[in-house]
């Protein structure tokens, strides 16, 4: 019977490139084939290149068939350029505007057409519209090397016309991609960037897991596909991902589509560069409004015609505004660049998110397009030049006499103020823009209230949903758990008086009433008013909430969690905000004297101590600080009201703090210290920030205006397994019956709506069930966890500590799965605290944490490694300081007074074999990656390792591991020997030795040798010289030029190279060889002896 395969290749890889084959994928293995003839099969120079030009060649002749040859040529030359150190991101954006998608600056040559005449040609890369006309390949194992001949082996690589798009990175099926993501696709950003030129997806799979992403995106940003038809069902829980994703983004079509219309790249103004790639849901959204745009349906066309293309609702923190951007370019791209966009807003922050987000992404000017007023709108769109202009609904509360504009090719795009569209106001722009179409999107979901019916009377039924479940679901948004402190602590309010308070907040809103003017509405209610700000409630409000929030620290990673307080009004803001600061530094005070009295006598780098200095020094940096909006005479409003100590409120310092800080930009920047932020009416909708993880409820709200102000904590970001609802107000039963029924799909059919929030057990069950895996997975290894956790002697603590290291140690992925596992866990168990439900838990979590820390710490173990340490400290000196001599530095190295026999008689008696094996592993490969790059010739080392490693994993025993150590011992103890050959050999530096290696022939006698050596000195003195008249020499081609001729020169001239052995009508191979060596390193620039560390 044969044996089965279970490795990743045959559960994951081969598995996808059968897939991707049905799907018209041509496929080619390039491992051990591609140069098999000294020529790569795909057109490649070298493996340097990552291009492959026997696609790529073809495929611009039949795009671009009036182009001469000459031209196409010059395009290919183009097309594979790339400067020295340039930033992967950047050069991923100038390759994507230049050469993949056609903007003003695309790739144009000059060239002679058939009339005899100069043209410049416009050279299309890939052909858009006709999807059958580009030539599709998968090729997996392809090595890639960078100008230092690191070499990496992607797991498969996609092409579109030659051109890598797509980057796969496979795992097997019990190893989670945070390993993948972590280790592997960061390597080879890190080492081969020009792989990810023309990257558009990455996408990263173990068959049961499987997303896709951008090259800037976090992991938590790799999401899944689910589904080609918004329509479509979720898949079965237990379904593996990956078949899904390929036969949704892999299809030629999809993938064209993406490429093109669903990329962008955002430079937000806190710095850097993103790229921006669709999820599954805005892919889908977006196209199906372009449908209906286009839709010859005689019931649509008529809707449409008459301005209604629909209401997209699409879930808060799903990336509505991301979608608004994907749309109007897509309309602008494939559609007419002459349609014209009025993005209107009923609030200012709103307004401020979407027009920074086309800021962002480059698509729109602040000064020119922002903050249009009827008359500027009017002038605007008469002139027919700006595609994007951003208003606000308030602004049209005048008669329309007259239309500004009677074109048709205007597309309105209401975000969140339709609510307040209906009326006048929406009269008076529809009046000014008779023949426009309106699109409304929403966050939240249009319920049976008059409102909401208008607004589908004036927009038209959902044109495309994505519900509170499907974006949970998908990892869109986080799932919210709710807390009702206020029945806890007795302050919540009834229901009637929740009711009362909202109605009066509702009708003051909806008359376009200030914040000022609904404050003394809500104030005119005396009782009311005065139950909700009673000092004494407010006093326990403010102690429940600095109480809870000094636990929350660690509930988004890097201890940035920051939270918000929604208070009742701005008098209420300000009293919150004395009470809160002044016991929040009585907190730090209690807290810096429990350090004090802990650490007396205790070592500082106690992990006990460094937890409380770390959160006492976080609670110290920490922020907090009132956004409210600003009133006429507001000093003199506020202070008639008094703070928890009788003195009269003031607003000045902190009206001063919002005017000369960037408090919205601090508050979004996750590393800021600016934390905790008290509001009552700003930053509930379009505020965006992924570290905040807490919300504090003290405000009467219901509908819409709670919805949106509950979605503040749903954004994905920061690790969050979830977003904390903290409800002071009893106000769960207002969003549940706000909630009870809404209308979905096209059909207007209701069903029950889907409960954003979670009851706080579904967490905690899910924190208890990752613990109870990962304490399973420790215990499938043999790891004595229990005997760890229940020991209270120190020494059998440590003994046990290092068995459960060494038996995790198992190999590199399950170390690699372990840590990936708990980051997870521990992540779960800070978004619980301060909950009490996880104590009884934490000392299997404590232990855990020491394993994971064994493993986070790089160091040497047991007596045989620190012999080995030494060797390897004494080569690494010797890298970087000048050479003292052949006969001293040979004596220096003499590896033969290392006795490799007791060192494997000592591994035979360790008990933690595991544990070391994986540490020489990790010592080898270290050495193996810096050799390699500094001479390909020892590619065999790797080979050797490879198969080692594979016998190995197949067999486990004790007797095989024994062998295997010895195996490596002597592979290591060959790289050590390798690393200094080239003082053995009486050269210089290691440089020199791979020139050598090139021209070393088995045959050469000792004397002949000896003149090989010296013309690989004297050649290198020379490229020294030249490159040394040169800046940046490898960026210009007469500099290379200059070089190639000089090697040219010296392989044909030289007397040093025997005609016997360099017969003159071969050397062309020896003087290319020695180019793409010389080209791809930075050579050393000290002379006569000095050895120089490599640079790269």
């Amino acid at each position: 019977m044969a044996r089965k395969d279970w490795t990743e290749n045959a559960l994951v890889q081969q598995p996808a490139i059968e897939q991707l084959m049905g799907m018209g994928w041509q496929y080619t293995h390039a491992f051990d084939t591609e140069f098999k003839n000294g020529t790569s099969t795909l057109g490649r120079k070298s493996t340097h290149d990552v291009v492959l030009v026997n696609d790529l060649r073809p495929a611009l002749k039949r795009i671009n068939p009036t182009a001469p040859d000459v031209v196409i040529e010059e395009a290919i030359v183009r097309i594979q350029q790339r400067g020295l150190n340039v930033n992967l991101v950047e050069e991923n954006e100038r390759r994507y505007t230049k050469f993949v998608v056609q903007t003003a600056d695309t790739l144009k040559v000059t060239g002679t057409n058939t009339q005899g005449k100069q043209q410049e040609y416009i050279i299309q890369l890939i052909d858009f519209n006709n999807a059958n006309n580009n030539t599709y390949r998968i090729v997996d194992e392809m090595w890639v090397s960078n100008s230092i001949n690191e070499r990496k082996r992607p797991d498969l690589l996609a092409f579109i016309n030659g051109l890598p798009f797509v980057f796969f990175e496979f795992k097997n099926t019990h190893i989670s991609k945070d390993y993948a993501y972590k280790g592997n696709l960061n390597d080879y950003k890190d080492k081969i960037p020009h792989l990810f030129d023309y990257n558009a997806l990455v996408v990263i799979s173990n068959m049961v897991e499987a997303t896709y992403g951008s090259i800037t995106a976090p992991l938590e940003q790799f999401k899944q596909w689910k589904r080609n038809d918004e329509n479509d069902p979720e898949p079965p829980t237990q379904a593996n991902q990956q078949p899904y994703l390929l036969a949704g983004i892999m299809q030629p079509k999809t993938l064209l589509d993406l490429i093109e219309n669903f990329i962008l790249f955002e430079r937000p103004p806190t710095g850097g560069l993103h790229k921006i790639v669709a999820r599954n849901h805005q892919y889908l959204g977006v196209n199906r409004v372009i449908a209906r745009l286009l839709s010859t349906e005689t019931k649509i066309k008529a809707e449409v015609s008459a301005g209604k293309l629909g209401v997209f609702w699409h879930t808060q923190g799903s990336g509505k505004s991301y979608s608004m951007v994907f749309l109007t370019e897509k309309i602008r791209r494939k559609i007419s660049e002459k349609y014209s966009f009025v993005l209107v807003t009923d609030r200012i922050e709103l307004d401020d998110q979407i027009s920074e987000t086309y800021v962002n992404c480059g698509k729109a000017q602040t000064d020119n397009d922002r903050m249009v007023s009827g008359k500027q709108l009017k002038q605007k769109l008469i002139n027919g030049n700006q595609p994007y202009l951003f208003t606000m609904v308030h602004k049209y509360n005048q008669i329309v006499s007259e239309p500004y504009s009677t074109r048709n090719d205007i597309i309105v795009i209401s975000d969140e103020a339709h609510r307040s569209q209906y009326g006048d106001l929406a009269n008076n722009m529809r009046s000014a823009l008779p023949h426009a179409k309106f699109l409304g999107f929403t966050g939240t979901p249009l319920m049976n209230s008059p409102e909401d019916q208008t607004t589908k009377e004036w927009f038209g039924d959902y044109v495309s949903v994505y519900n509170f479940q499907r974006a949970v679901a998908d990892g869109a948004t986080v799932p919210l758990v709710y807390e009702n402190h206020g029945a806890v602590l007795k302050l919540d309010a009834d229901e009637k008086l929740n009711q009362r308070i909202i109605d009066r907040i509702e009708q003051a809103r909806k008359s376009g009433k200030s914040e000022e003017s609904i404050e003394k509405l809500v104030k005119a209610a005396q009782s009311d008013y005065q139950f909700l700000t009673a000092p004494k409630r407010l006093t326990v409000l403010a102690e429940d909430i600095v109480n809870h929030y000094k636990d929350r620290w660690q509930a988004v990673e890097g201890n940035n969690s920051k939270a918000m307080l929604v208070c009742l009004d701005r008098p209420t803001c300000l009293k919150m905000y004395a009470l809160i600061t002044e016991q929040w530094q009585a907190l730090i005070n209690a807290e810096q004297a429990k350090f004090d009295e802990e650490s007396e006598g205790m070592p500082k780098d106690d992990p006990h101590l460094v937890v409380l200095a770390t959160h006492l020094a976080w609670m110290k940096a920490t922020e907090f600080a009132v956004v409210i909006s600003g009133e006429q005479n507001e000093n003199e409003d506020i202070k008639h009201y008094k703070d928890h100590k009788g003195q009269a409120l003031d607003i000045n310092p902190h009206r001063e703090k919002m005017q000369t800080r960037k408090l919205d930009k601090e508050f979004k920047d996750a590393n800021n210290p600016f934390r905790f932020v008290i509001v009552c009416a700003m930053w509930l909708t379009g505020f965006d920030v992924k570290s905040l993880a807490t919300l504090y409820l003290d405000k009467p709200m219901q509908g819409h205006t709670l919805m949106q102000a509950i979605a503040r904590a749903n954004r994905v970001g920061g690790g969050k397994k979830h977003g904390l609802i903290v409800d002071y107000n009893g106000m769960l039963q207002s969003l549940r019956k706000a909630l009870s029924v809404f209308a979905v799909g096209q059909t207007g059919d209701t069903q029950t709506a889907v409960d954003p929030l979670l009851d706080k057990d579904v967490p905690f069950r899910e924190y208890q069930s990752a613990l109870n895996d990962i304490m399973s997975y420790a215990k499938d290894f043999t790891a004595p966890l229990d005997d760890l956790v229940s020991t209270t002697h120190g020494a059998e603590r440590a003994q046990l500590l290092r068995d459960c290291q060494n038996a995790l140690s198992a190999s590199k992925e399950s170390r690699a799965e372990f840590m990936a596992r708990f980051r997870d866990v521990e992540q779960r168990y800070n978004n619980l605290l301060p909950s009490t439900d996880v104590i009884p838990s934490k000392p299997y979590l404590d232990a855990l944490r020491a394993i994971y820390r064994q493993f986070s710490v790089n160091k040497p173990t047991d007596d045989i490694f620190a012999e080995l340490e030494s060797i390897q400290n004494l080569v690494n000196k010797h890298l970087t300081v000048e050479a003292k001599g052949q006969e001293e530095a040979a004596k220096s190295y003499d590896l033969t007074k290392i006795d490799f026999t007791r060192l494997q008689l000592e591994f035979a008696k360790t008990a933690h074999k595991q544990t070391m094996m994986l540490e020489l592993q990790d010592r080898i490969e270290r050495t193996l990656q810096r050799l390699m790059a500094q001479n390909d010739k020892r590619y065999d080392f790797m080979v050797r390792y490879q198969k080692i490693l594979e016998q190995l994993n197949n067999d486990l025993s004790n007797v095989n591991i024994q062998k295997t150590f010895e195996d490596l011992m002597q592979v290591y103890g060959e790289l050590s020997q390798e690393e200094v050959r080239y003082i053995k050999e009486g050269l210089n530096n290691d440089y020199e030795l791979a020139l050598f290696d090139k021209l070393d022939k088995p045959k050469l006698n000792k004397s002949e040798r000896e003149l090989i050596k010296k013309f690989a000195q004297d050649l290198l003195t020379k490229i020294r010289e030249e490159v040394a008249k040169f800046q940046d020499w490898q960026e210009q081609e007469s500099a290379k030029a200059s070089i190639k001729n000089i090697i040219f020169g010296e392989v044909y001239t030289s007397t040093l190279l025997v005609p016997e052995f360099f017969p003159f009508d071969s050397r062309d191979i020896y003087v290319d060889e020695i180019f793409q060596y010389v080209i791809g390193h930075q050579l050393p620039t000290g002379i006569n002896g000095v050895s120089v560390s490599l640079q790269g």
